[in-house]
């Protein structure tokens, strides 16, 4: 049954279906489709024509499109907030672009999200909707192919895929998909221009570890996203954004290790979480597990036979030995030796409670057995989409009929769309399998990959994309304090001669979620993330909730303008202000509203903001004059930016690595000199030609100047300020 209700009001249109014989979670799915879109423009309806589950208990998502869209994803835990009294939607995917005529994506969850949305098969339901957020608007469409493997090749073990992407525009990056499931970023990445200084071309190599997927069929594309320009300031033309997808290349991947997993991004054995280990075979094994650091020292070791494994570890090492705070990888090594392979291997899961029987597994390992309400008013779906723990008294249950099973059905050829059975919905297929007779695979290197184990700290991320109006917002000058209807001098321009125009910062998303993953990968858990919306004006006032004060580590990423009139809220001192946005409105928040700084242990040390004249100078000795800065004698460093700053790099992401693990062949570096390496380098690495001198800066107390993440002083109740040339 389909049921779809549309409605339209002024420029938004929605569709409602309501599709009870798609399996997209536990008995019943709802999608909502809203999207946004003018009658002159309206060519295909947006709207769901495909639902599916994968082996893996992932969510398959098709939908009608139209080329050069470009489209958000969002998931609702229900229908209704109890809180609210409506749907409350969690983004989970930003900037997809469209396929064609049809598009599909993979829900596997986002982990950069505050809260984490997890996996499909860790939830009891999930809705959807589909946002039309934007076009493309560069003249031309960039292109980008996968140039290796090819169609139809069969890969095992670690494979390079390499994608070669071109436009005559700047700041081309591309991304690559499994099934439609985003990978991590590029392990190399080369640009260049053409003779005639046209074309920049980007060649981005990936490694993916096959072991962590089923065996059968998969689908891989690559995207390029580009630009017209740099965006930062204020009142800067607007910045043309292009999308391009590559071709499809259907593979197959052919492993005897196959879906190796873990149950956790991030390991705390101190929050009495443990780590469960798990990977099927294509045949019956004996395996091993070795669990090891980050010079490949074995800590852990296990060992079993059977068709499956799963090892609960509890974050010690042989013997109950501690372990330190550390990345910590799984090598599995397996040999097959004859025995028969069970259907079923219990060891991944236990039945639910109220089963029927022993031969009844749950959660992704439990895709043979199907289920159908006894009663017939339900659809027939896989077992494993019923909750853990569901009474199952009112179903019946079944075996899947070797007749059902993709690898026994699929054909396909190099010019297959790729559908349900190509983006994972193939399955392990024991029987077929003929190949070494022993393998071995390090994990993981597919999303999420963070095989941390302890907590080195806690951060927290903020950021403003200034995309909710489409071109950004324009804001009037600050009223000057004295409530006379004067208005604050910004920039050079006369007290409230004119507004500010704020562009989008599309790609802070990026940079944030580059930040995030490099934070979590070198043990980092993170206190929040908020987004454009989630981010309110008093989270970052004294007067309020002080969101950043929570957490050891903070980065704020949005635009800055400075003052040249005295703002006699701050005691007719000159300051910055970040403008922070509530829906299609937006308001100024001067800095001196903050009060950045905690002396508890886990308090904030240390404090970043990625936006222009976030560190103007003259304001900053306005604001010392005057006895007032945004932090208080607890900060150790306030790192910012004295000068324009134009985003679309990897500055954040630099910066988080360069301080927990440093660059190539180096120790961490201190967090000052970490903030200026991250700029030097990523402005430099862009090939773009910047048409101003940009400076970042550091203000705090000159005894943690040599501050590292590891090892910092205490704040000795002095102040300094410096400000270094990056670029050029």
């Amino acid at each position: 049954m389909k049921n779809t209700i549309t409605g339209t009001s002024g420029s938004v249109s929605a569709t409602l279906i309501l599709a009870t014989e798609l399996p997209a979670k536990t008995i019943i799915a709802i999608a909502v489709v809203t999207f946004l879109m003018s009658a002159a423009r309206a060519q295909n309806p947006l709207q769901f024509n495909s639902v599916s589950t994968t082996l893996e208990g992932a969510i398959h998502l098709s939908w009608d499109s139209n080329p050069g869209e470009i489209y958000e994803i969002d998931e609702a835990d229900s229908l209704i907030d109890p809180n609210t009294g409506a749907i409350t939607w969690n983004m989970l995917y930003q900037d997809y672009p469209s396929q064609g005529t049809n598009t599909f994506w993979l829900d596997t969850g986002n982990y950069f999200s505050d809260p984490t949305i997890v996996h499909p098969r860790l939830s009891s339901a999930r809705f959807y909707r589909v946002v039309l957020t934007g076009t493309n608007t560069t003249p031309t469409t960039p292109f980008v192919v996968i140039e290796s493997p090819t169609n139809e090749t069969v890969l095992n073990g670690n494979v390079t895929v390499v994608v070669i992407a071109g436009t005559d525009q700047a700041f081309p990056e591309t991304l690559l998909y499994v099934d439609g499931q985003e990978m991590n970023d590029a392990d190399t990445i080369t640009n260049w221009t053409d003779d005639s200084g046209v074309t920049n071309f980007t060649q981005a190599t990936y490694t993916l570890n096959t072991c962590e997927w089923p065996n059968g069929p998969h689908s891989l594309f690559a995207t390029i996203a580009c630009q017209s320009g740099p965006t930062g300031p204020h009142d800067i033309p607007d910045v043309l954004i292009g999308y391009g997808v590559s071709p499809f290349v259907s593979v197959a991947f052919s492993n005897l290790i196959t879906r190796i997993s873990f149950s956790q991004p991030f390991f705390a054995p101190e929050d009495g979480t443990t780590q469960k280990v798990s990977a099927v075979f294509a045949a019956n094994v004996n395996w091993t597990l070795q669990i090891q650091d980050v010079d490949t020292n074995t800590v852990r070791t296990a060992s079993g036979s059977g068709g499956s494994m799963l090892f609960n570890w509890d974050g010690n090492g042989n013997g109950g030995t501690n372990l330190p705070v550390g990345n910590y990888t799984y090598l599995i090594s397996a040999q097959t030796n004859g025995q028969a392979l069970p259907d079923f291997d219990l060891a991944l899961s236990s039945p639910p409670a109220n089963a029927a029987a022993s031969t009844t597994p749950t959660g992704s390992e439990g895709t043979r057995l199907w289920a159908m309400p006894k009663d017939g008013t339900g659809s027939i779906v896989p077992l494993a989409l019923y909750p853990p723990h569901y009474n199952t008294n009112g179903l019946i249950i079944f075996e899947e009929p070797t007749s059902w099973r993709p690898w026994a059905t699929k054909s396909s050829t190099a010019s297959d769309q790729p559908g349900p059975l190509d983006t994972g919905g193939g399955g392990d297929d024991p029987q077929g399998y003929s190949g070494a007779s022993s393998r071995s695979s390090r994990a993981p290197r597919r999303p999420p990959v963070a095989p941390v184990r302890g907590r080195a700290g806690v951060y927290g991320l903020a950021y403003q994309t200034y995309s909710a109006n489409g071109n950004g917002y324009t804001i009037a000058p600050p009223d000057n304090g004295l409530h006379i209807g004067v208005k604050v001098g910004l920039e050079g321009r006369s007290p409230g001669t004119s507004t500010f125009v704020y562009p989008p910062l599309r790609r802070y998303k990026r940079e944030a979620n580059n930040f995030i993953g490099q934070m979590k990968t070198a043990n980092w858990s993170q206190g929040f993330a908020r987004v454009d919306n989630t981010l309110g004006i008093n989270d970052l006032r004294a007067s309020g909730s002080n969101i950043f004060n929570q957490v050891k580590l903070g980065l704020l990423l949005l635009h800055g303008t400075y003052g040249t009139t005295p703002d006699y809220n701050a005691f007719g001192a000159e300051q910055v202000y970040f403008p922070i946005t509530s829906g299609h409105s937006a308001q100024y928040l001067g800095i001196t509203e903050m009060s950045l700084g905690n002396a508890d242990t886990n308090g904030l040390k240390w404090m970043g903001i990625l936006a222009c004249s976030s560190m103007n100078q003259s304001d900053w000795s306005s604001m010392v004059a005057a006895g007032l800065l945004p932090y208080n004698n607890n900060l150790h460093l306030f790192l910012g930016a004295s000068s324009v700053i134009w985003t679309g790099d990897h500055v954040a992401s630099y910066w988080a690595k360069y301080v927990t693990v440093g660059k190539t062949n180096t120790p961490p570096m201190t967090v000052e000199s970490a903030w200026y390496a991250s700029a030097r380098d990523a402005y430099a690495e862009t090939r773009y030609a910047y048409t101003n001198t940009m400076r970042f800066s550091a203000a705090g107390d000159p005894a943690c100047r040599t501050d590292t993440l590891q090892n910092y002083s205490t704040p000795s109740g002095n102040y300094f300020y410096n400000s270094t040339q990056v670029w050029p």
